[in-house]
């Protein structure tokens, strides 16, 4: 898993919760200023987060392929 992975399971996450979450979009489609991977999550209420994906481990695609056998 890298950063946009993991970006995209949060998003898909969030969007299935059954809380007030109002909207989730990345970044990128929100317009965040950033070189990193992230999320900003509305909730009805009004509160917003800006959630920052930073991979703290390293990965490598011989550890997916080897995963996948």
């Amino acid at each position: 898993m890298n950063d946009t992975d993991m970006q995209t399971f949060l998003v898909d996450l969030l969007l299935d919760s059954d809380d007030d979450v109002e909207s989730v979009n990345t970044f990128d489609e929100a317009g965040v200023l950033t070189h990193n991977q992230g999320v900003v999550v509305a909730f009805e209420n009004g509160a917003e987060f800006q959630i920052t994906i930073v991979q703290s481990a390293g990965w490598s695609d011989d550890e997916e392929d080897d995963d996948e056998q």
